[in-house]
């Protein structure tokens, strides 16, 4: 059973959304080593199940808020211990690529560490090479700072209307930011442009709520539903772009990632519950949930590890020369990855964590 220090009630906590996390940390940074190895896959697509599951369990904590006689400072609280999780890992992973001259860090530091990466990635229409990733962490952090008051402080009645509005807000900016010429890669970097995978996750914290009574997940209907409406959203867009009853924009670029983010929705609900069998099995195996647990560490530092790892090298006197095939190269990150985010997990993380105790 987990918790949350300024939470007044427990929070059930599945080991298969840890597993879900290493799933999409896995995924996000296989497609970066090896992005010509993808058989077609759209594993880049595991940013947004990471969007879905943040949605989902910073909502989940939330709407525990709303039952605290003081949720001011309840709120403060969970801002507190929000900046107690990220920051001191992701400065710390800013530093080190800053120290090991990680292209383009120390031309645009400033705007990374002030959270905003896709603000100017998406003005500059140009990925910034080894540190484009960091464009997610930038919306999650914007994402916080407005969610925690919409939440807490909206009369119960408007809270499904704001999930709705944050939904289709999705879409929605996908189709200005087209309308506008913004190319289709960097539509998901508008700040609204991950609303619906944030939003879809954060229904499935209040369908749980509202039905705090029962267990999560037991006997709700929602996500067929959910599914149901969206996809028939999505075909009277298409219909309408092919009647060409709206300014011409490709109707699927504007609605996949809202489809997509429902898909996602229904696994997490379902990971909540407990999947099983097979896939059930792998997401609750030791070493997924371990790799689950890292994943914050993982995805700051999979694009650039093996740099730093030269750096490292380097510093050491060591011959710095790393294999140069893109199969033993996507090894060495991998391996390098997942060493440097443990340590990371174990000196820099977790005593920060512990310090939540405190509040």
């Amino acid at each position: 059973m987990a918790t949350d220090g300024a939470s007044a009630r427990p929070l059930r906590y599945s080991p298969q959304l840890d597993g879900l996390r290493a799933v999409s940390v896995v995924a996000v940074a296989y497609s970066h080593w090896l992005p010509a190895w993808q058989f077609g896959l759209p594993l880049g697509a595991g940013v947004h199940l990471f969007f879905v599951l943040s949605g989902f369990l910073i909502t989940r904590i939330l709407l525990a808020l709303r039952d605290l006689p003081r949720r001011g400072q309840a709120v403060g609280r969970f801002y507190v211990r929000r900046a107690l999780r990220l920051f001191p890992a992701f400065y710390l992973v800013l530093g080190l690529a800053w120290l090991a001259d990680v292209p383009l860090v120390r031309e645009t530091w400033a705007w990374h560490a002030a959270y905003l990466s896709n603000v100017r990635i998406a003005s500059d229409a140009r990925w910034m090479g080894h540190v484009s990733h960091f464009w997610s962490l930038a919306v999650e952090e914007q994402f916080y700072l407005l969610w925690p008051w919409l939440i807490v402080w909206s009369p119960r009645a408007w809270l499904g209307p704001i999930l709705a509005m944050a939904v289709l807000s999705g879409p929605a900016s996908r189709y200005i930011a087209a309308t506008v010429g913004l190319a289709e890669p960097f539509w998901a970097l508008v700040p609204a442009g991950s609303a619906d995978s944030l939003g879809v996750g954060a229904l499935v914290a209040w369908a749980g709520w509202r039905r705090a009574a029962a267990p999560l997940g037991t006997g709700a209907r929602w996500p067929v539903r959910g599914l149901l409406v969206v996809a028939a959203l999505a075909w009277v867009a298409l219909a309408m772009s092919e009647a060409r009853a709206v300014p011409l924009v490709p109707a699927w670029t504007v609605w996949r990632q809202l489809l997509q983010g429902v898909v996602f929705a229904w696994v997490v609900w379902r990971a909540v519950a407990g999947f099983a069998g097979p896939f059930g099995r792998l997401l609750a195996h030791p070493w997924t949930v371990a790799v689950g647990r890292i994943s914050y560490g993982v995805y700051l530092i999979h694009a650039f590890a093996p740099i730093v790892l030269e750096w490292l090298l380097r510093a050491a006197g060591l011959d710095a020369r790393l294999p140069t095939h893109p199969v033993t190269r996507a090894v060495t990150a991998m391996a390098t990855t997942l060493l440097l985010a443990t340590a990371m997990r174990r000196i820099v993380e977790a005593p920060f964590q512990r310090m939540k105790a405190w509040l």
